[in-house]
């Protein structure tokens, strides 16, 4: 015999149990449903926000090439300022630091550099803002914190290419210095590295004759 006798009796039984329960079950269907509808929102909002990035990006690329990137540095900050995290805001960082050191306006160009090391997401980029700083540093005869620089950089984590990159700065820091042999070392092994880029290597050739002479 089924546990209800009659229609009316399972009825009422669902009665009950809706009475007891329903309320729960849907505080627990309300909850499902906002936190699926969030989360399709944040998906939605973080895509909205990586387009942005890129279309500012690429606008200052266009800028730059343009000689025109005072133009748009207010969309460029305002990004470094609301997606710190963001890729584009490291190249943006980049972008306006160069800009910057073009104008010799040195402050500034320290600044954005430092920005880029503080807040790029990938090692890559923050070592091209180190190299870059280094070298901002080196020109202002800003010898201490140029050390510092190279001095926070693991060299042993580096790539071949980027061995040739940190080695040059280790070298131009040296020569600025007046330190020669240790400049003369540094070039070396830029030379000897078969993978640092070849322009390096061609100005590496030219500082060790320069000091042979």
């Amino acid at each position: 015999m089924s546990r209800y006798e009659t229609d009316e009796d399972q009825v009422e039984a669902i009665k009950s149990w809706w009475k007891k329960n329903g309320t729960q079950l849907l505080s627990g269907i309300l909850v499902i449903v906002l936190a699926w509808t969030g989360w399709t929102y944040w998906q939605n909002s973080q895509m909205t926000k990586a387009l942005n990035a890129s279309a500012v990006f690429e606008v200052m690329q266009v800028k730059q090439s343009q000689k025109a990137l005072g133009d748009v540095l207010r969309d460029g900050l305002k990004l470094m300022e609301e997606q710190p995290e963001s890729p584009y805001a490291s190249g943006v960082a980049l972008m306006i630091a160069k800009h910057y050191f073009e104008e010799n306006a040195f402050d500034k160009a320290i600044e954005n550099y430092q920005w880029a090391v503080d807040h790029a997401p990938d090692q890559s980029i923050k070592l091209i803002a180190q190299m870059r700083l280094v070298t901002v540093y080196v020109q202002e005869k800003m010898f201490e914190k140029a050390n510092q620089v190279l001095t926070a950089i693991d060299r042993t984590s580096l790539s071949a290419a980027e061995k040739g990159n940190y080695d040059f700065q280790v070298a131009e820091l040296a020569l600025t210095e007046g330190k020669a042999s240790q400049a003369k070392e540094a070039y070396n092994r830029v030379v000897s590295n078969a993978e640092a880029p070849e322009s390096i290597q061609n100005l590496a050739r030219l500082k060790l004759a320069d000091l042979a002479g």
